[in-house]
Parts: C-alpha cells; structure tokens; sequence
C-alpha cells in the first residue's frame, strides 16, 4: 500500500512556471505559421488567436491524460493529475472540462485556485469539478 502525497499549490505553480516557455514558443510558432498562411490561403486577421487557444488546449488536455499524467512542467516538478475516485489516467473530456474551469477559476480573483489550500487532497475548484487530484510521483 503507497501513501499518496497531494502536489501543493506551491509545487502546481512552480510547473506552471515552468510550462510559460513552452506556452510562449507554442505562441510564436502559431504566430508565424499564421502570418505565413495569412498570405497563402487568405486567413483572416485573429485566426492566430483562436490557433493559440487550441494548441493551448491540446497541449494540456493531451499531456495530462497521457501516460505522462501531466504537462513538461509537472513532469519536471513530479507531479502528476490522476482521476480522484480510483487514481488512474484521467480522460480527455475530463481533462478538457478541468481546463476550462481552471480558466474560469483564474478569472474569477483566483479564487477557485486559492482554494487548493484549504481542501484536504489540496484540490482547486477545478479539480473538484473534474473530479482529478494532483499528486507527487
């Protein structure tokens, strides 16, 4: 029987901290590639904008209900989003429903992040709502 350590808001934000560059090349890559098919195939100004979105969203839903259970930067910290109920690989509806709840948690004062310290698995609204835990490797 292992003993599971829940991942704290401080170890969640240094992966996030970690996941910026990431984030930030994906952002330049979309960019270009849109400025160089704006020419090409008549993309409207913006379109770069909505590409960002879904590589953003793609690159944590992917990652997180992978074998990898997480982003670069969890995975760097070693940590890991599980399913709450049983401890295994979350799904990508469920991942994706826990991105957008984590969006709204952001904007709203940071108040459903803020949360992750009271909760006794250490959860955000997020993850309550998605029904995941972050755990330690």
């Amino acid at each position: 029987m292992s003993i599971v350590i829940y991942s704290s808001i401080f170890r969640r934000f240094a992966a996030f901290i970690i996941d910026l560059p990431f984030i930030i090349i994906l952002y330049y890559l979309c960019d270009g590639m849109c400025f160089v098919l704006q020419d090409a195939w008549g993309f409207a100004f913006g379109t770069h904008i909505i590409m960002y979105i879904i590589i953003i969203i793609l690159y944590e839903c992917m990652l997180e209900c992978s074998p990898l259970h997480g982003t670069l930067g969890k995975m760097l910290i070693g940590i890991e989003v599980l399913d709450s109920h049983d401890g295994t690989r979350i799904t990508f509806m469920t991942a994706l429903v826990r991105f957008f709840v984590k969006i709204a948690s952001i904007l709203l004062f940071g108040l459903g992040i803020i949360i992750i310290i009271f909760t006794k698995k250490h959860q955000g609204f997020h993850d309550l709502i998605a029904g995941t835990v972050v755990v330690k490797e």
